[in-house]
């Protein structure tokens, strides 16, 4: 599914273009958002834009919001799974709740996301598998494969991290969250 569809599917939602955007940002790479990303994403300040555009999502079930220590910040996650439909992605983990650490760490990815708008993200397994067979084979992907005593499923890329693409498609941004120090032998990193 291309861009411009996923925009057009949840904008049938009744969003602006400007909302749909954010939610498919969302809903590709985090699952979560902060006001502070929507306000990021729409070059909007914090104010009644910003506000009813939440209260919305929460009024009609597509999000969900939890507290954050004081009593302004919320963490709001985008778990209606109509939307998820709408963009090809009606399984997608990122709908089911999640842990603070996790939540923190994706709030990360899509601070990098919103950061650089000048690249064309990859966020979905169907994306980067269809964007990167058509330059290399299926077998040389990265993959995990996962066997059941009736079935075999492998999931490409599973580290589900964001690949940012040039608009000339000669460079490529793979983005990698660091949680822990890094070793003074970098290559020991690597591994």
């Amino acid at each position: 599914m291309k861009a411009e569809e996923r925009l057009r599917a949840v904008s049938a939602f009744g969003f602006t273009e400007r909302q749909a955007g954010f939610l498919v940002t969302v809903m590709q790479h985090s699952g979560v958002c902060l006001g502070r990303h929507y306000c990021a994403f729409s070059g909007l300040t914090h104010g009644q834009k910003v506000h009813d555009f939440f209260t919305r999502l929460l009024e009609t079930r597509i999000a969900t919001a939890h507290g954050l220590g004081h009593n302004r910040a919320r963490l709001y996650r985008v778990h209606h799974k109509g939307l998820y439909q709408a963009i090809g992605e009606a399984d997608n983990r990122f709908r089911k709740p999640v842990a603070l650490p996790r939540a923190i760490e994706r709030l990360m990815v899509l601070d990098a996301v919103i950061a650089d708008r000048s690249l064309t993200w990859l966020g979905t397994e169907r994306d980067k598998v269809a964007y990167f067979t058509a330059r290399v084979g299926r077998k040389d992907l990265p993959a995990l494969a996962f066997r059941s005593a009736d079935e075999d499923t492998v999931r490409y890329f599973p580290d589900k991290l964001p690949i940012g693409v040039t608009a000339d498609g000669l460079t490529y941004v793979f983005l990698y969250l660091i949680t822990r120090p890094v070793p003074v032998d970098f290559r020991q990193f690597l591994e």
